[in-house]
């Protein structure tokens, strides 16, 4: 649903990135588009979604109205669903073979659907999260965050460093390739132009080689 809002155009009334009513001195034109929008963002949930729900938005026709309904109805904010939600967030670990960027994304997830269910997180929580489950090889790294002054022990930094150390370690790995793939050719050369001498020198006339 949200994708296709945000392709018609529809999603910034959802999020509320402009103002739901024109600016002062706006042409008629622009305020026929906006209220234009307005409509298609409406219509566009209204035909997108089960006929048991339209009941629930049945007394509206503001889209962004319309959205917060339907998600007060399937995100409830209580107790319960927050404590469900910190459980996802402390589960989403580090699994041998993910992939780095992945688990990083995962993490943001995890804490900006906690954001929406208004229950911010410390920001010692998110770090706890982000370095404590990398594996083995990061370890160097995470020793040196641990050191960091505390107005750099931010989330965003750690990421960024987290992200620099893996393309180092992926570019390391490249060259080891590399080299173990250079090393493999030379010895398979080195190989094929040995040659074993298997024969004896016959005298001419001797068929069985030996001297008179």
């Amino acid at each position: 649903m949200q994708v296709i809002l945000m392709h018609f155009g529809c999603w910034q009334f959802i999020i509320q990135i402009k103002p739901e009513e024109p600016d002062e001195g706006a042409t008629c034109k622009e305020m026929y588009d906006l209220q234009l929008r307005k409509d298609r963002c409406y219509t566009l949930i209204y035909t997108n979604i089960s006929y048991n729900l339209k009941n629930m938005i049945a007394e509206t026709t503001d889209g962004t109205v319309t959205w917060q309904i339907l998600k007060d109805h399937f995100e409830p904010v209580t107790r319960v669903r927050v404590i469900q939600l910190l459980d996802e967030f402390f589960v989403t670990r580090y699994q041998e073979g993910d992939d780095i960027g992945i688990f990083l994304y995962r993490v943001k997830t995890a804490v900006r659907i906690l954001q929406e269910a208004s229950h911010k997180l410390d920001d010692l929580y998110i770090l706890f999260q982000l370095i404590t489950w990398l594996p083995q090889e990061f370890q160097s790294t995470v020793q040196q965050i641990y050191r960091w002054k505390e107005e750099d022990f931010t989330a965003v930094k750690i990421e960024a460093e987290i992200i620099l150390e893996t393309n180092r370690l992926q570019l390391m790995r490249q060259d080891l390739e590399k080299v173990e793939a250079v090393y493999l050719s030379s010895s398979t050369s080195r190989k094929k132009s040995r040659t074993v001498p298997n024969c004896t020198t016959s005298t001419p006339g001797d068929p069985g080689g030996k001297a008179e």
